[in-house]
């Protein structure tokens, strides 16, 4: 049966759409507040085949459907016209460098392959232009730099569309966003050097400046639109939305990123320009340090290229630029760290990635290596810092320069040979080699399901406390075994562990609930506390997150046990195995009741494939 025949069979039974003022669901139930339970057809409730059961609870209608309720709750919101978003909205809140790196990565995640492939292409025609081999000024060069320079030259296009799929608004009108940055007119007037402004209403100035191939204007210039967006689609009546939605989405956004969004992030660059500027005024070492720090996050960015208008000036002043030098020990420590990331995965499509960005970054073109595998493993990102930080402070000790403009590129070595060219060796080897070792000592090792693949799954006690058999908690949702079955533990200190090894497949919003997925495919369910989805999330720190590798050592919740009690809530932690079909029994080999320490094995699960 679909998800959706099932959604709409659910709100027949309780009561139709007319009897229902809200719903959301938490980690294993639908949730409904009725204007009358009357009306509540159990009996057919029970029938459809998905419902596992039901309960009225807390003037709730708790209809229990399992692990992949929000599968189910997606129709059901779409039938009674509420946001399947709206209700995690109190989710997790993460630090603020945590959230935008999160953010980059999502949207650059699904245009990494055709950044990868065009930084590939662009890496060796400049270092084949480098060595003397072809030159950049015949046809057949300029038709494959076409080929390659298109990405970086139209990002903001491939951003926009991206970027609209994670702040979900329209892609077109984020798209059209991108386009208004790098119109003709725009474009134009950059190139000519003309005006600084253009006047709207002739009052308003309207900056002129270069976008191209930019990242952060976009990416905050599309989340704009998307509150812009609802704003409108909200306030607007239902019979103008198609047309004046988009209209006024479009204008507003655009005016935003024209007069403050977009300058706003120019304005950023050309302040980092100028404090590089004054670190060399007081000392190149100093100044190696910095930038050597700063380079990474500045590409992550796109402030870097506020650094390539100074390199310019020193060669046209002084013949010679020091800048570039260390742009070239940052892309080394990106690569470097990116390197060792190649030893931690284990899928082949991981490797393949990790790789061609490795390459690519070898090459001189590091977004592929900080987009799509560094602002994932934040760890790598650091030790890239470090290495870059390290290996420019180092050639800039030395005074290590460069006497022509050139891509950072490992190609890119012999317009180094002089003097310096040994230091400059050096600084290279400092760079791959301090960022691969950091990151190789930073980050764990990823696990393939092949390993520690067993026929069994151990059950540790997720906290200190007492044992309560699934049969005695007080919710007979639990206690019947409608989840699966398991046990409860009553926590004396709220800290709380995981109960297998495995991955974090689920982190419900509120918090309350965390859903584990072991290496044969055992999905477990811990369930902090009875009925405290309501609570949206007071009481509980949840410090993992989706996709984190998790053993019996590894807290994964501290809970408030005295606030919980205060709100009126019941805190045993409750674990079951969702997907019983896998287990064939329980050892029972050992009494379990009474107090046991966090960690200690309670059962074992056998299985029966």
């Amino acid at each position: 049966m679909k998800h959706e025949d099932v959604a709409k069979q659910i709100i027949k039974n309780v009561g139709g759409a007319d009897n229902i003022n809200n719903a959301w669901h938490c980690m294993t139930r639908l949730r409904f507040n009725l204007k009358d339970e009357k009306q509540v057809d159990y009996e057919a409730l029970e029938k459809i085949p998905k419902v596992v059961g039901t309960k009225y609870q807390s003037d709730q209608l708790q209809v229990v459907i399992g692990t992949d309720v929000a599968d189910y709750f997606a129709p059901v919101a779409k039938e009674l016209g509420l946001d399947e978003n709206s209700q995690q909205d109190t989710g997790e809140k993460k630090g603020a460098v945590s959230l935008f790196m999160d953010t980059v990565s999502g949207v650059f995640g699904p245009i990494v392959p055709a950044i990868a492939g065009a930084g590939m292409i662009k890496g060796l025609m400049a270092g084949l232009v480098a060595l003397n081999v072809i030159s950049n000024q015949t046809d057949t060069y300029l038709i494959i730099d076409m080929i390659a320079s298109g990405v970086f030259t139209f990002l903001p296009f491939f951003v926009a569309a991206s970027a609209a799929r994670i702040f979900k608004t329209n892609q077109y009108l984020a798209v059209a966003i991108a386009a208004m940055l790098q119109f003709p007119t725009m474009t134009n007037a950059v190139a000519e050097g003309s005006i600084s402004a253009f006047k709207l209403f002739g009052v308003i100035p309207v900056p002129v400046f270069n976008y191209a191939g930019t990242v952060i204007p976009i990416i905050f210039a599309v989340l704009a639109l998307s509150y812009i967006y609802r704003w409108v689609d909200k306030v607007l009546p239902q019979v103008l939305r198609t047309v004046f939605t988009p209209t006024i989405s479009l204008f507003a956004a655009g005016l935003v990123t024209l007069t403050v969004i977009g300058p706003i992030s120019i304005h950023l660059g050309n302040l980092l320009a100028a404090g590089v500027a004054w670190l060399f005024s007081i000392s190149p070492v100093l100044a190696g340090i910095v930038v050597g720090a700063i380079r990474p996050i500045a590409i992550f960015t796109g402030l870097h290229h506020a650094m390539t208008p100074i390199a310019l000036q020193n060669f046209a002043n002084q013949g010679y630029d020091m800048l570039m030098p260390m742009m070239f020990m940052a892309n080394m420590a990106i690569t470097g760290a990116t390197a060792a990331i190649y030893t931690k995965v284990k899928s082949k499509e991981e490797k393949s990635l990790v790789l061609s960005s490795a390459v690519s970054g070898l090459l001189g073109i590091t977004e592929p290596a900080l987009f799509g595998i560094l602002s994932k493993y934040k760890k790598a990102f650091i030790a890239a810092t470090v290495g870059s930080s390290v290996a420019s402070a180092f050639i800039s000790f030395f005074g290590v320069r460069i006497y022509g403009y050139i891509l950072s590129s490992i190609f890119s070595l012999p317009a180094y040979i002089g003097q310096y060219f040994i230091f400059a060796v050096l600084g290279i080897l400092i760079a791959l080699i301090s960022s691969f070792v950091i990151t190789y000592m930073l980050v764990p090792e990823e696990q393939t399901e092949e390993d520690d693949f067993t026929n069994e799954v151990d059950l540790h006690a997720v906290a200190k406390g007492s044992y309560v058999p699934l049969e005695d908690v007080p919710d007979e949702v639990f206690s019947s075994k409608m989840m699966g079955d398991g046990f409860a533990i009553n926590s004396v200190d709220g800290a709380v562990f995981a109960p297998v090894t495995g991955t974090v497949t689920t982190v419900f919003p509120s918090k309350h609930a965390i859903g584990i997925k072991t290496a044969n495919g055992v999905e477990v369910l811990v369930h902090m506390g009875i009925d405290t989805v309501t609570l949206d999330g007071k009481g509980f720190d949840v410090p993992v997150k989706v996709g984190d590798k998790v053993t019996a050592d590894t807290k994964i919740a501290q809970m408030d046990l005295e606030y919980i009690r205060s709100q009126g809530k019941e805190t045993m932690i409750i674990v079951v195995i969702t997907n019983m079909d896998r287990v064939l029994k329980f050892s029972g080999e050992r009494n379990l009741e009474g107090q046991h320490q966090a960690g200690a094995l309670l059962e074992r699960a056998l299985l029966n494939g």
